[in-house]
């Protein structure tokens, strides 16, 4: 009896990003690439009567042989090309050339720009998302490229932005995360520019995001409804704009159940984002009156979390409450289960990819889309003590 066969596992292809697109979008692109440029070629009249064998079209176009089969085979679908005679040469036929539509038209080239530094590294939730918009834009002519950059800090990068545009040539421009200092640089460059996520200060350019002023108002219900009061949220390197946003959210609802909102506590802040400065802040807090409930903007906040309240010898949830504004795949991993919020990245690029599809709407200034998070209750959480 033969031993049974162990299928391979596959591997995900988006696991690891590089600083220019990985995975399968890069792949499809180049096929759809390598079919554009070989439409331009026939419809300009290139060659005569044959096309040139794969190998040497896959050296011109500079893909693999295997990608240029692809693209030969669409490209024969279509009537354009066939093989035929002894030596299966890929004949031209002109005349369907002639009556078809221009289907080798130029592709348009969008632009990814994700932070790489800081509390930003790129993750599991960017790496969602460029293979939903590859999927929601690559049949429809879009070659989309991907780069990290160093802005997390929120200075302005004008001149490594305007290299990377100058590579790329894009038509739009997508930002992760994106800052007020790239707002107003995609203003003044003219260069059609949509954020998802991030802070827009006083500039102007369609935003589509998960809402953290939502997540935390919906957290912040649950945990009074709990008997909480004493409540901190720490703001570590985040833009004034953002941090002031969530403050007077923060406030505003521990006022509506007359409790009071102590700045310094409630919210300690930090410009810096790496774990000390993250202990600190629960110094400042913990220095006043011992917390009930702690509320994480992202992952490696939580983990920095959980931690510190264990150190002290405080039980989660008995002693304090832990709640993070994200999510992670590896959530399930840890015990108790995590109480967060899960990030509907498909409406994130289904809508980006809606506004793509019209750069018409680029213009339309008031285009700002939040999306809700959705609450996972999880077992972090319990009646404040």
């Amino acid at each position: 009896m033969q031993p049974k066969k162990t299928r391979k596992k596959r591997k995900n292809p988006m696991e690891n990003l590089s600083t220019n697109l990985a995975g399968p979008v890069e792949k499809d692109s180049r096929v759809l690439q390598a079919e554009m440029a070989l439409r331009r070629n026939l419809r300009s009249g290139s060659w005569d009567k044959y096309v040139p064998g794969i190998r040497i079209l896959a050296t011109s176009f500079g893909v693999s042989p295997a990608t240029m089969v692809k693209a030969v085979d669409r490209v024969r679908r279509d009537g354009w090309i066939s093989n035929e005679g002894a030596r299966l040469r890929f004949v031209i036929h002109r005349d369907v050339i002639l009556k078809s539509k221009g289907k080798e038209a130029f592709l348009r080239t969008l632009l990814i720009l994700a932070p790489k530094s800081g509390r930003t590294e790129p993750a599991r939730g960017t790496s969602q998302l460029l293979l939903q918009l590859w999927e929601n834009l690559a049949h429809k002519g879009w070659n989309i490229r991907f780069h990290l950059d160093d802005y997390a800090s929120g200075k302005r990068r004008q001149k490594q932005w305007d290299e990377i545009v100058e590579l790329e040539k894009p038509m739009a421009v997508v930002s992760i995360l994106g800052t007020p200092a790239m707002a107003a640089w995609a203003r003044e460059a003219k260069i059609p520019m949509f954020f998802c996520g991030g802070s827009l200060g006083d500039y102007s350019v369609p935003l589509i995001g998960i809402s953290s002023s939502l997540m935390l108002e919906e957290a912040l219900d649950h945990l009074l409804a709990l008997g909480h009061k004493n409540i901190i949220l720490p703001l570590c390197e985040r833009t004034p704009s953002f941090a002031l946003n969530l403050k007077s959210v923060f406030s505003k609802k521990l006022v509506s159940m007359h409790h009071d909102f102590i700045n310094e506590f409630n919210t300690p802040m930090s410009d810096k984002s790496d774990v000390a400065s993250f202990r600190a802040c629960l110094d400042q807090s913990f220095a006043m009156k011992k917390p009930t409930a702690i509320i994480c903007l992202d992952w490696r906040e939580y983990i920095a979390a959980l931690f510190y309240v264990q150190e002290k010898g405080l039980n989660v949830p008995k002693d304090v409450s832990l709640v993070v504004l994200s999510y992670d795949h590896s959530a399930d991993w840890f015990k108790p289960l995590p109480t967060h919020f899960l990030h509907p990245i498909d409406k994130l690029a289904s809508t980006l990819a809606t506004w793509l599809e019209d750069l018409s709407t680029y213009n339309n200034f008031t285009l700002d889309a939040k999306v809700r998070g959705l609450w996972q209750k999880g077992e972090t959480i319990a009646k404040a003590k």
